[in-house]
């Protein structure tokens, strides 16, 4: 998938290979999962092929996670060592506390309910579906939906799981045309010529009776992201890969 890009998209995604954030908090977590499975995960063998899939955990990857007060602000090194991965995804989850990092490989993702979110590079995938054997689902806002005001769900917020391959296991790739799959939280980037950011706020229920709101605020540092959006092209070294989002946990 991501061999076939042509060079100005690949300087694009990826900046300098080496880039990220230093690190001043790590959240770790090394408990059991929280729930049972709730299904089989489908397309194993496809999915390890097509998101190149790893079995070397990343380690050390949340670089801040700050409390705005009415919400968290997090910085995540999800580079996984460049244009082609040489570590898993990042898994996390949400806490009141912050967000944790959950020290799992790719291949071990597939049997464990303990994450939330995966992340590398653009692609964020949730644990349910064809990405985990979970119920965390993710409903997209109205657009224009102000992240800060909303402090509820939504009345009738349709939710969607992971579903980025078919029955067939043939991968379903999102709107971006370079062949990203299309996960549940694809649309919070388009991209002509670099990774904008749409400003779609989301609602992900984690299977458990909570729902936590998220913005995803940058892929590139925040100063080229700001010229990212505006122009449709990046500067270099562009700080890709070190995913900043906000969110909150609604009451």
């Amino acid at each position: 998938m991501y061999r076939s890009l042509g060079l100005s998209l690949i300087v694009a995604l990826s900046g300098a290979c080496s880039e990220s954030s230093s690190s001043e908090a790590a959240h770790r977590d090394d408990t059991p999962d929280a729930q049972a499975p709730s299904h089989e995960v489908a397309c194993i063998d496809e999915s390890i092929t097509a998101l190149m899939l790893l079995d070397m955990p990343a380690s050390d990857t949340i670089q801040e996670d700050t409390d705005k007060g009415d919400y968290f602000e997090t910085l995540i090194d999800a580079t996984g060592g460049g244009v082609t991965p040489v570590t898993s995804y990042v898994y996390v989850r949400f806490t009141p506390d912050g967000i944790e990092q959950v020290d799992i490989s790719d291949e071990d993702a597939f049997e464990s309910t303990a994450w939330h979110l995966g992340v590398r590079r653009y692609v964020v995938r949730v644990n349910s579906g064809v990405a985990g054997p979970a119920d965390v689902t993710v409903g997209r806002t109205a657009p224009n939906t102000d992240f800060e005001a909303l402090d509820s769900v939504p009345a009738g917020l349709e939710y969607r799981t992971e579903r980025y391959f078919s029955e067939d296991c043939e991968l379903v790739p999102d709107a971006s045309g370079i062949g990203a799959p299309g996960t549940a939280l694809a649309s919070f980037w388009s991209y002509a010529g670099c990774v904008e950011m749409t400003g779609n706020v989301y609602v992900i229920d984690l299977g458990d009776g909570t729902a936590v709101k998220l913005e995803v605020l940058a892929y590139y540092t925040p100063e080229n992201q700001v010229i990212c959006n505006e122009t449709h092209e990046v500067p270099m070294p562009s700080g890709a890969g070190n995913l900043r989002i906000r969110w909150a946990i609604l009451g």
